[in-house]
């Protein structure tokens, strides 16, 4: 979700962790949270929290999961982070969890290599320790991906993740004066969807690259990414 971008000046450093290696679901919550989130494929997403004073707050990304959902591409889960603590709370009791073929969603807003939760909290993406193996990972915030082709790469490798994606500049949701990421995305997963990509598939990932490649051509001023384990030669 990118409304615009503004950045505080101190920024927080990464957060470190083992790296994730281990078998997706290897931690099993208990009845409660197999009672609140059901397992399976899933958009999961995390959204921050971002205060503009007066009681104003961002519009939420969770009517464009609903609408997903409602045409039968997609099931969700969102979660609000306002903190990092948070967001690795909920990767770790809930994400861990679905099963491969899911799309970990920030739904934050970025800079350079860096996600925003909030007006006071940011993780470096090579911080965010989640297990990702043979799953898609998307970063809706502003020039998150404008970083060299090897940190992406390393990425994947340390995450497991088969797709990343994200923008490489600054892109728009609710301003109608920024490049239009809302419809870019809505295109994304649902052309995604309509043809039966799976992520944890290798044959079917050029798919989702032929569908990205166009959505770049048809919105170029979105700076969007699109990549997959095979592009990053892993």
């Amino acid at each position: 979700m990118s409304a615009g971008c503004p950045m505080p000046e101190r920024l927080s450093p990464a957060i470190s962790g083992p790296n994730s290696a281990t078998p997706r679901r290897a931690r099993f919550p208990s009845l409660h949270w197999r009672a609140v989130l059901q397992v399976g494929k899933r958009i999961y997403c995390i959204e921050g929290h971002w205060n503009y004073g007066s009681g104003k707050t961002e519009p939420s990304v969770e009517p464009i999961l609903q609408m997903l959902a409602g045409l039968g591409h997609w099931p969700y889960a969102r979660r609000d982070c306002a903190t990092v603590e948070e967001m690795q709370y909920w990767i770790r009791q809930e994400w861990n969890l679905l099963d491969e073929g899911s799309v970990l969603y920030f739904a934050t807003h970025g800079e350079r290599g860096r996600i925003w939760l909030s007006d006071e909290y940011s993780v470096d993406v090579a911080g965010i320790n989640a297990n990702c193996t043979n799953c898609w990972v998307h970063f809706g915030g502003c020039n998150v991906l404008s970083v060299h082709e090897d940190s992406v790469r390393d990425l994947m490798s340390k995450s497991g993740a088969t797709v990343v994606s994200g923008y490489a500049a600054e892109a728009g949701w609710a301003d109608i004066t920024r490049p239009p990421a809302l419809a870019l995305e809505m295109m994304l997963f649902s052309s995604a969807a309509a043809s039966n990509v799976r992520v944890d598939d290798g044959r079917s990932r050029p798919r989702l690259k032929n569908i990205a490649d166009k959505l770049i051509s048809r919105f170029p001023d979105c700076g969007f990414r699109l990549h997959t384990k095979e592009s990053m030669g892993l």
